[in-house]
């Protein structure tokens, strides 16, 4: 009885982060260092910036997919552009910057996340050389949307 009452809130769970048709957006989200905020993405330039990583989103519990690369300007301030970006939308989607998919040594980047192209400033205090992942992750109800790593 227990390991069925388990098994129906996991799928509960599962099935709210689905039914949810409108994203929860919220001001942007705040680190102890710094500010971040999400920028117009047809207000990006990579012009005079360097491109440090790159990756490839692949779907974990919902659909997501498109690419993501960080550049950095001449002042070291680093940014995360999406490009392509699609996922489900969901209740409390987060972006983190993890040492792995399963959530370990993570900063939040922001607690908003679009679909299509945009960019959004990295935390001066985000360790890429370790934090490699970036996850799109639904805090609500603690599940993994999708994830690129970093290369």
């Amino acid at each position: 009885m227990k390991t069925t009452l388990t098994i129906i809130s996991l799928a509960l769970a599962l099935v709210s982060c689905q039914q949810e048709t409108v994203p929860v957006q919220t001001n942007t989200a705040t680190t102890p260092v710094e500010t971040v905020m999400m920028m117009n993405p047809s207000s990006f330039d990579a012009t005079g910036q360097t491109l440090l990583y790159q990756g490839t989103f692949e779907s974990a519990v919902h659909p997501t997919s498109g690419t993501v690369r960080v550049y950095e300007d001449k002042d070291k301030k680093r940014t995360l552009v999406f490009e392509n970006f699609k996922t489900d939308a969901g209740p409390d989607l987060r972006i983190y910057l993890a040492e792995d998919k399963s959530v370990s040594n993570f900063i939040q980047v922001t607690n908003e996340v679009k679909n299509g192209n945009s960019s959004v400033a990295i935390p001066a205090n985000a360790n890429l050389q370790k934090q490699n992942y970036v996850l799109i992750w639904c805090k609500q109800f603690s599940v993994l949307f999708g994830a690129a790593q970093l290369k």
